[in-house]
């Protein structure tokens, strides 16, 4: 006769990282939309879990401003304004040259290896043309860079941005648009400028590095544009 299986107990906090994770995915994946409320029963539902770490998901996510929090009115998923986009671009354009340069300047063995390393995590996922695991491992890569500049500060402020960017990464890696670059051709100019930027940083072309960084973002803001311009209704018929 067999004795009954003990119930796993979760860690304090557990819980609550599980919904941070869970939800955070669906927020950065853009399977919770823009704008969307987070109706807390039908999240409790989905996520398997009680009302407790599911508030303190959607607490955490505000205060990383993913979510927003309005008296009477709940909690919804921040909304991307074209205004929010340009702000967005303008202070991830020049905190990436930053961070890229000075890692240039001060990288150590260590840094140039975890940047390799993450560099090679994004390409693994382009092959299989993972978008989820593409938004994840190039945050991973650029945020190895943040490390390996040496100042916490501008680390945090940049991790920030990208986490406030990986939505719109997300879109720009899974846009197909009607002319030009495919999903898979994004992602072999993508990779092919993270091994630029790997080269330069590892042999301290300061220069050359920053310089990489501002095409990074081009490429990256220029998808996101032609996403937005492209007229999505002009096929359908009325």
């Amino acid at each position: 006769m067999s004795r009954p299986r003990k119930a796993v107990k979760r860690s304090k906090g557990a819980g609550g990282e599980t919904a941070y994770q869970g939800l955070r995915e669906r927020i950065l994946s853009l399977a919770l939309a823009p704008g969307s409320d987070l109706e807390e029963g039908a999240l409790v539902a989905s996520l398997g879990m009680s009302r407790t770490p599911v508030r303190e998901a959607i607490i955490r996510l505000a205060s990383e401003g993913l979510v927003t929090i309005t008296p009477n009115r709940g909690a919804r998923v921040a909304s991307i304004s074209l205004d929010e986009v340009r702000a967005f671009f303008e202070a991830f354009d020049l905190c990436q040259r930053a961070m890229t340069r000075l890692a240039a300047a001060r990288r150590r063995p260590g840094d140039v290896k975890r940047i390799e390393a993450a560099g090679k995590a994004f390409e693994a996922a382009a092959r299989k043309g993972d978008a989820v695991a593409m938004a994840k491992t190039n945050f991973d890569f650029h945020m190895a860079i943040a490390d390996a500049s040496g100042n916490p500060w501008l680390a945090r402020f940049f991790g920030d941005l990208l986490n406030q960017g990986m939505r719109l990464s997300h879109l720009a890696l899974v846009y197909d648009p009607p002319v030009g670059r495919n999903p898979s051709q994004h992602g072999r100019a993508i990779v092919d400028e993270h091994r630029r930027m790997v080269e330069a940083i590892a042999s301290g072309r300061a220069d050359a590095a920053e310089k990489l960084a501002s095409a990074h973002t081009d490429l990256f803001r220029d998808r996101v544009v032609a996403f937005v311009q492209e007229n999505l209704t002009a096929g359908m018929a009325v």
